[in-house]
């Protein structure tokens, strides 16, 4: 049996998946980076091949049971251009979505905003790898 090759990575933040939480984690990071001028190094690293929120798993017409509002970034930045609103208003269907009369988006939809905003962070998120152990390196000085 042959052992999993070895790869060393050094970065100020390793994120394990990158699923709506960490992705919000990259928002803040990036959107602190442009108020402080200093941005960690960070990487995301995630077992699926592709951005998939709740993989295979997702229904045609269901709906989130939250309200469009707990985004990856209103209630901490309403100004963020992360925000579902935003990603509507990119995608040509805001007036669409807000004739449907409703808070509570499509998971099909959902998704894509997922898809949308990891899209930002491509460079920073490597996907179909398994992360087995992380070690912490700790410098003196």
């Amino acid at each position: 049996m042959s052992q999993p090759a070895h790869t060393e990575i050094i970065k100020d933040l390793i994120g394990v998946g990158f699923g709506p939480s960490n992705l919000a984690l990259a928002i803040a990071l990036e959107e602190l980076a442009q108020t402080q001028g200093h941005a960690l190094d960070a990487l995301f690293i995630d077992k699926q091949e592709e951005y998939r929120w709740h993989g295979e798993t997702l229904a045609t017409q269901s709906e989130l049971q939250i309200s469009f509002l707990k985004d990856l970034v209103s209630l901490r930045n309403p100004t963020s251009p992360y925000s579902f609103v935003n990603y509507l208003h990119q995608k040509q269907r805001l007036a669409d979505f807000i004739n449907l009369g409703t808070f509570y988006p499509c998971r099909l939809e959902y998704n894509d905003y997922l898809r949308w905003a990891a899209e930002h962070f491509a460079n920073q998120a490597v996907y179909g790898e398994q992360v087995l152990r992380i070690e912490p390196e700790l410098k003196e000085g």
